[in-house]
């Protein structure tokens, strides 16, 4: 672990960013849930205001966090307020930290308007960011894993009645202990036979909850899923396949999934020595107090990261997104050419990039900018 900034704040902020984890109920910032608490007539729980409505350090408990993750949902009631908190997410924690496209997960069960509506409100909030700040995205629906596997059938059923472009595939959240991955194998089976690519949280474990995701919901990635790095055979599987792993490393230090909480992300630093694909993002930012530059500082520090690690980061990423090849190559070229612009010590980023599917090397880079 080190003990300073291995790459300016400001070049870190800066950094061209691929967000492919992050809520957008988790991305609420506490002023707008006290603001659609008033609009709609209702009180913030426990007699809370938005100085106190996130109790960061109390979400160690995941059970603590999805109370207040379902409480958000809840005051989400019309098409305006969908379009507001897509809006602020894609903007106030996205293109504001040098985000340029973003797959935002969005969990339907606790909103308070029928999906369709729910796809009107993003939609339009997302032509509004593209054209506004410049970032672009797409839509990852979320299965809930504490409800039944009937449920998850029926959500599918209406991703595909309501299919848009917009919605690219579908994910897996809540508590991994209370809804194993393999109960949810026909929903996915069903996503897949619609064109709908899938991803699952995993973010407790066990190790063989992996080879699950990927041989019976096959999925193409996978959310967390730290607990890799305790099973060699199946890292060496990933390897050899190259599964991208979507890792958040301030919510996941808070929650000790990364490892033991004190900011040293050992198994986060295990993925990466080992050559893992990994990307970087944050999860639910204003929850747990952070924002997509803070996480890849954070880590950055933590793993003594150099320049030329974020760019092999940032194109891993682009390399595992779900957009189709011509605006993947779009996508691509801007982020190699934000790279260049901020940085032309990295080595030459395309000779960086691999295509998806494309086994990760077996050690980081150790070239680029360290310092000041």
């Amino acid at each position: 672990m080190t003990s300073a900034p291995t790459i300016p704040y400001d070049v870190v902020r800066a950094w061209p960013k691929v967000s492919l984890h992050c809520h957008l109920l988790g991305s609420v910032h506490a002023a707008t849930v006290a603001d659609l608490a008033r609009k709609h007539g209702e009180t913030l729980p426990y007699g809370r205001s938005a100085a106190d409505l996130y109790e960061i350090e109390a979400y160690e408990d995941l059970g603590a966090f999805l109370a207040t993750y379902d409480v958000v949902g809840s005051l989400v009631r019309d098409v305006e307020d969908v379009h507001r908190i897509t809006y602020e997410s894609l903007t106030t924690y996205g293109s504001e930290h040098g985000v340029l496209y973003r797959e935002i997960f969005v969990s339907p069960h606790p909103v308070g308007v029928p999906y369709a509506v729910l796809l009107d409100g993003m939609r339009a909030a997302m032509a509004d960011a593209r054209a506004d700040a410049g970032i672009d995205s797409r839509i990852v629906v979320a299965l809930h894993r504490e409800r039944s596997a009937s449920e998850a059938e029926a959500l599918v059923d209406a991703v595909v009645e309501h299919r848009i472009d917009e919605v690219v595939g579908v994910g897996l959240d809540y508590a991994e202990v209370n809804g194993p991955p393999g109960l949810f194998a026909d929903a996915f089976v069903h996503a897949g036979r619609a064109g709908l690519e899938r991803t699952a949280h995993s973010e407790s474990g066990p190790p063989r909850h992996i080879e699950v995701i990927l041989d019976d919901l096959g999925c193409s990635r996978i959310d967390h899923g730290y607990h890799v790095v305790t099973d060699p055979r199946i890292v060496q599987r990933c390897l050899d396949e190259g599964v991208t792993f979507t890792c958040t490393p301030v919510s996941s230090d808070i929650g000790r999934y990364s490892g033991s909480g004190d900011g040293r992300h050992e198994r986060i630093a295990a993925m990466h020595a080992a050559g893992l694909r990994i990307t970087i993002d944050s999860d639910d930012p204003p929850m747990f107090g952070t924002d997509p530059t803070r996480d890849h500082a954070v880590i950055s520090t933590a793993l003594g990261l150099t320049t030329t690690d974020l760019a092999r980061i940032s194109l891993d990423a682009v390399a595992a997104t779900w957009l189709d090849e011509t605006d993947r190559t779009t996508l691509r070229g801007r982020v190699t050419e934000a790279i260049a612009a901020l940085d032309p010590t990295v080595l030459d980023p395309t000779a960086l990039d691999r295509p998806p599917g494309a086994p990760a090397p077996l050690h980081a880079a150790t070239t680029g900018r360290t310092a000041p």
